[in-house]
Parts: structure tokens; C-alpha cells; sequence
């Protein structure tokens, strides 16, 4: 009798259902990728030929990589200290930057930037707007140098310099 009685207590215990319940709230603050911009130079010496006929192209002249992990618009601006001139001095000599996509795939370009269609001379800052993060490797760019010679006029002679500006704005 004693192990019915323990056998049925045990089976109307077995039918009491226990409820307990506890919220845990969870906030987890992602860190920013290290967004960032580099070059695989950061100097370009350039022998130019003072011709008066040759021009200089070089649509590989640097290897730009961006990351980013932020998927709302970001912008990469391209400028120039003496607005698209290489100087010596009082003399100076106009150039032209072009950037052309290397990464394959869609890449998050917004529209259609000047500075991606050909090469631009650097009198304004050019942008390109992104609308989707990059991969951890990032996506990389070819960054083109372009500098005209004047037919039948040499240029002063010496090294002439600008820095070019790369700069990466997120909101």
C-alpha cells in the first residue's frame, strides 16, 4: 500500500506543470570596421618626357583599397592641394585622376561619378557615394595618372609636386 500511495503521489506531481520565466535583454553594440583607405604607394615619382609631344597615361599608376562596414552611404572624396596642378615654384602643369573599379561584383556605387566615367582634373573635390559595406578584404580600385604634354612647348624643367587628397566620410 505504501508503494501505491508514493506511486500515485509521484504521478500527480509529475502532472503539476512548474512555469518560470526570466527576460534577458540582450544590446549588442557592433564596433565600427576600421574604415578605412590605403594606397600601395604613397608616392609617385613619374619621369615625364619634355617632349613637347609625349604625354604620360598610366590607368595603373596605384592600387586603392577601402573598406567599410557600415552599409548606409559613405562617400570617398578625391581632391588636390593646388586644385589639379603639379608645381614648381611659380610653374605649374596640369593633371588628370581616374579611378577605375578592379573588385568585380556590384559594389554599392551610387549613380555614376566623373571621376570613374574618365579622367578629371582635381579643380573641385570628386566623390564616389557607396551604399553597401565592403568585404573584409575590401574592394579595390585602380587610381590613373594622366598628364598632357603641350604640343610644340616644353615644360619648365625640375620636379614639380601636389598631394592628392583621398579622404573616407561615413555619417
Amino acid at each position: 500500500m505504501k508503494k501505491y500511495l508514493a506511486s500515485l503521489f509521484f504521478a500527480c506531481l509529475a502532472n503539476v506543470a512548474i512555469f518560470a520565466q526570466t527576460n534577458i535583454d540582450v544590446k549588442v553594440v557592433v564596433a565600427p570596421v576600421g574604415a578605412n583607405i590605403t594606397m600601395n604607394s604613397y608616392v609617385w615619382d613619374i619621369a615625364f618626357t619634355n617632349d613637347g609631344a609625349t604625354s604620360y597615361q598610366n590607368d595603373r599608376q596605384g592600387i586603392m583599397t577601402v573598406k567599410s562596414g557600415s552599409s548606409r552611404n559613405f562617400h570617398v572624396y578625391f581632391s588636390s592641394d593646388n586644385l589639379g596642378y603639379i608645381k614648381q615654384g611659380a610653374y605649374q602643369i596640369p593633371y588628370y585622376v581616374k579611378v577605375t573599379q578592379l573588385t568585380t561584383g556590384n559594389l554599392g556605387i551610387v549613380g555614376s561619378p566623373s571621376i570613374m566615367a574618365g579622367y578629371v582634373q582635381l579643380t573641385s573635390t570628386q566623390s564616389i557615394q557607396f551604399n553597401r559595406k565592403t568585404p573584409q578584404s575590401g574592394n579595390q580600385f585602380y587610381v590613373g595618372i594622366k598628364i598632357n604634354a603641350i604640343s610644340g612647348a616644353f615644360f619648365e624643367s625640375g620636379a614639380y609636386t601636389d598631394n592628392l587628397i583621398i579622404n573616407f566620410v561615413a555619417p
